[in-house]
């Protein structure tokens, strides 16, 4: 099984820029994250019309040398979040290659066909929104249950919020629009930060639940657990059927059902041995008696 530790910051935007890159990862281990992924963004809507190849997704980026140099301090994966309008996303995604290299695959819907179509029938892992258009898509009762059942997050990004006043709203909207239809089940908090100081510790950010509706446990989930599970049916999606090898530390012990059959025979008779033997003592003291 795949080992991560917690916290969990599943969306790092990626830069260009390898400088600001070592800032954000620098950061992240300075306020206690252990398990990070860095996110880029590819639009299906805007897909050429006359484009019908195989391969419509990009290939994740060369991160090799960032992992290197964080070895010890952070596991960093990697993640694609695809924004589109309709359904015609799932035969892309069903004959991707490159879709297959990422660790995590995050929908953000941008019509309410999309958004019903990213709970029911998205073959990803995470549902996000985007703090620039809004709270102008809200979840239905339905789809959110939908969404639960198959396994999929929610996403909330709270470094939008702290650049702009306007997204802190919408955030906000879209937060209470997840507590009152589906009881903030399967929310998971991400930074979003394109700039380090946008980055807050995962206490600070567990304490946002008080602000979203959420309760205490959930805000800790939301930073840990539920980001561990969500990396693990990632995993699940990715590698499909699997064999799994299980090593033992101790000895291994090996039992012969003739021995065992044995002891428990040899075991009847002692009892059988102790009965005569406190049969004979009782007549013995009767005699005596007499």
């Amino acid at each position: 099984m795949e080992q991560t530790k917690p916290f969990y910051d599943f969306c790092v935007p990626y830069n260009k820029d390898d400088s600001v890159m070592r800032a954000l990862l620098s950061e992240l281990v300075e306020t206690g994250y252990k398990t990070v992924a860095i996110d880029q963004s590819f639009d299906h809507s805007k897909k050429e019309a006359g484009k019908r190849g195989s391969e419509m997704f990009p290939e994740p980026h060369k991160i090799e040398h960032l992992r290197r140099e964080f070895q010890d301090k952070l596991r960093i994966l990697q993640r694609i979040t695809i924004l589109y309008v309709d359904v015609n996303v799932a035969h892309a995604m069903s004959v991707s290659q490159n879709l297959r290299k990422f660790n995590l695959i995050a929908g953000q819907p941008k019509t309410d066909a999309a958004l019903t179509h990213c709970c029911t029938a998205f073959n990803g892992d995470l549902i996000t929104f985007d703090p620039a258009a809004g709270s102008r898509l809200l979840v239905n009762r339905k789809a959110y249950q939908v969404a639960v059942r198959r396994g999929m997050f929610f996403e909330i990004k709270y470094a939008p919020s702290i650049a702009d006043s306007n997204y802190r709203k919408d955030m906000i909207k879209v937060a209470q629009n997840y507590c009152t239809k589906g009881k903030s089940k399967n929310i998971i908090f991400s930074s979003g930060a394109a700039h380090e100081f946008q980055l807050r510790g995962p206490y600070d950010v567990a304490n946002l639940a008080f602000i979203f509706g959420l309760s205490e446990d959930q805000g800790k989930n939301a930073v840990d657990r539920h980001c561990r599970q969500l990396f693990l049916k990632a995993e699940s999606r990715r590698l499909g059927k699997t064999v799994m090898f299980v090593k033992g530390n101790g000895p291994i012990v090996f039992s012969d059902s003739s021995e065992d059959e044995q002891s428990t025979e040899d075991d009847e008779m002692k009892a059988d041995a102790f009965e005569v033997k406190d049969e004979t003592e009782h007549a013995i003291k009767r005699l005596k008696m007499a």
